[in-house]
């Protein structure tokens, strides 16, 4: 097992609330009253649908691959594959729900140019690159950014989005050979060898593979280019820290709607 089994308790606690906490959101932009029905669209519609999405997506890696899994899955099996699908779609939709929040602002704060004309969509966003929509916001709002090292998670995982849209998709692999095992691992790849192909000995190839596999070990973790040599993160927390961040954001920009004063125009470049 490769979580504590403390760690493991915390990760389930944690996965436990994350359906509550999604549900709680649902209802409070549910009921706000919009002044801007393309607000109320992207609210409702784009939002929170995401934050379903991204519940779902955590429930289904979570019953896939238990924090206390310990067991390899195949390389080529439909677990391994759902689980890297719901990966896959839960990053997409954390990056979605990051957009839908600044285009919720944008619109209903009826943000624009100095002459009135719309902001280019290319503008929109809450990462630092985005200093328009940043600069309309309040200092309080800034700060929480700053507290939660927003931009610092952002880049982090846009690495990630921008593998999986544009280079190489996420990927989870099946197992992992511990460092002290890899020589050895390498020798049972000599002896199979040698057995299938110079002795044509199938069952003395299938009692070596099986020993070779006891080296291995199943490491909850998720990648995507070696070839980049890419960061390896385990999955459950990130997955949990991702939705917690997006809910965070959420929660402070309907305090953002509701309490600040309409921001003035700016005509920051983007």
């Amino acid at each position: 097992m490769y979580y504590s089994a403390e760690n493991c308790e915390a990760l389930k606690t944690e996965h436990l609330e994350v359906a509550g906490k999604c549900q709680r959101l649902v209802q409070s932009y549910l009921m706000r009253d919009w002044k801007d029905s393309r607000a109320r669209e992207f609210a409702t519609q784009g939002l929170l649908r995401r934050l379903q999405t991204l519940v779902r997506c955590i429930d289904n890696v979570f019953r896939i691959f238990p924090p206390d899994r310990a067991e390899l899955p195949l390389p080529t099996s439909d677990e391994l594959f759902d689980g890297m699908i719901n990966i896959q779609a839960f990053v997409f939709n954390v990056f979605g729900s990051i957009d839908n929040l600044a285009w919720i602002w944008v619109q209903e704060k009826s943000l624009a140019k100095e002459n009135g004309s719309a902001i280019p969509s290319a503008w929109v966003g809450l990462s630092e690159n985005n200093t328009f929509v940043r600069n309309s916001l309040s200092n309080e709002f800034k700060k929480y950014l700053t507290m939660i090292k927003f931009d610092v998670w952002f880049d982090n995982l846009g690495s990630f989005r921008h593998a999986l849209a544009h280079r190489i998709p996420l990927y989870i692999p099946p197992y992992t050979i511990p460092n002290d095992k890899e020589m050895v691992y390498r020798q049972f790849e000599d002896h199979k060898r040698k057995a299938i192909y110079v002795r044509r000995d199938f069952a003395e190839y299938k009692r070596l593979e099986t020993e070779q596999k006891a080296l291995a070990t199943f490491i909850p973790q998720m990648t995507h280019s070696f070839e980049e040599k890419s960061d390896v993160i385990s999955f459950h927390p990130q997955l949990l820290t991702d939705f917690l961040t997006i809910e965070g954001l959420a929660e402070k920009m309907l305090q953002e709607l509701d309490g600040q004063r309409e921001p003035g125009d700016t005509d920051a470049a983007c």
